[in-house]
């Protein structure tokens, strides 16, 4: 379905498309629990549901249980969508209109932190069990398309932080943010063709 070849070049357009639409785009769909904000969870969704399906097909021996790998993986894009969920703050909001904090979320919210410490050490100790340094030696890494996986983070960090004329504000720092993920997703997918055993 997909191919490293396409991968970079969906890479390209989006990129150029996120600068026309930043510039056209009114400024509320860049919003907490906006269209694109929505539009992200999307890939995440998909990225966890690969991992789980993977861990059900067969790939190529690169440690005593690959599901190790694609736990980790589940555990890596969970963190992910919780982050842009800011673990279900995002759902509630103070009479002023702003997000709630943790603190007033009871002990979810004290919770919340250790989980996502928790989650972290689960996730490094799986991707050491997978030796995923074996992975990485083992497919052909696209490269040009981690560009733009790298392209599009600095270009969240620019839309978030920077004040760069013609590409900054929310809904450029969400746009990039999208590409990310989007970009994640491929050469998630990617890595997965290249390990799975083909029948």
């Amino acid at each position: 379905m997909f191919n490293k070849i396409s991968h970079f070049k969906l890479g390209i357009f989006y990129f150029f498309l996120m600068i026309i639409l930043e510039m056209i785009l009114p400024e509320w769909v860049g919003d907490e629990n906006g269209i694109i904000e929505n539009l992200q969870l999307l890939w995440l969704i998909a990225g966890f549901v690969y991992c789980l399906n993977a861990r059900k097909s067969q790939f190529y021996k690169l440690c005593n249980d690959t599901k190790c790998l694609w736990s980790a993986g589940m555990i890596y894009f969970f963190l992910l969508f919780m982050r842009e969920i800011s673990w279900g703050r995002t759902f509630f909001t103070n009479p002023d209109g702003s997000i709630i904090q943790y603190s007033q979320m009871g002990l979810y919210g004290k919770l919340v932190h250790p989980i996502v410490t928790l989650l972290i050490i689960a996730l490094v100790i799986l991707l050491y069990k997978a030796r995923v340094w074996l992975m990485l030696r083992t497919i052909k890494f696209p490269i040009k398309s981690f560009i733009m996986l790298l392209a599009f983070i600095l270009a969240s960090w620019v839309g978030e932080k920077a004040n760069f004329t013609g590409f900054h504000g929310q809904v450029a720092e969400e746009l990039a943010e999208f590409g990310a993920y989007m970009m994640m997703f491929l050469l998630l997918y990617d890595a997965g063709d290249q390990l799975k055993i083909k029948k």
